[in-house]
């Protein structure tokens, strides 16, 4: 009796995917809350202006990874990793064994330009125009030149969104 090989190309239910995916997305949901709870105690061990330059990246087999974003603050670290390792050995993590400082600006880029864009776009958001200066400038744009003239109705329409 002949058996043929399973499709590996068939159409797969929804069901059959979200179940492998369900506990790819527990244990990341998991490590990245284990991450974050390194990144309250490492903050701890160190000072405020310094935890803002370096995150937990990595923790793994008894080694905690962090990087900085630069080699400036890589090198501050690296002499205060003894000390590091004994704070957070005391506050919750007696198996860490080893600390390893990595250089990554790029990581710390984005989550600077990430910030700026969310702090660009609340402060948008609390900049409203009111109908009287939409019409006040709908006013001046009719006696304006025609490239001033287009500008200024475009910034008045935001008063009506």
């Amino acid at each position: 009796m002949l058996f043929m090989a399973k499709d590996r190309y068939a159409p797969k239910t929804l069901d059959d995917l979200m179940a492998g995916m369900s506990n790819k997305i527990t244990s990341y949901a998991g490590k990245n809350q284990k991450l974050s709870h390194f990144q309250v105690l490492l903050e701890e061990s160190i000072s405020v202006p310094m935890a803002k330059k370096c995150r937990v990246s990595n923790y793994r087999d008894a080694i905690m990874v962090i990087e900085t974003d630069s080699a400036a603050v890589a090198m501050r670290l690296n002499y205060m990793k003894m000390s590091i390792l004994s704070d957070l050995r005391k506050n919750g993590l007696p198996e860490l064994s080893q600390i390893k400082v990595q250089t990554n600006p790029q990581a710390f880029t984005n989550r600077a330009i990430a910030s700026k864009q969310k702090e660009n776009n609340a402060h948008k958001k609390d900049l409203v125009l009111s109908e009287d200066t939409a019409n006040s400038l709908l006013d001046i744009a009719k006696n304006a030149p025609p490239s001033l003239r287009e500008k200024l109705e475009k910034l008045a329409r935001h008063s009506k969104k």
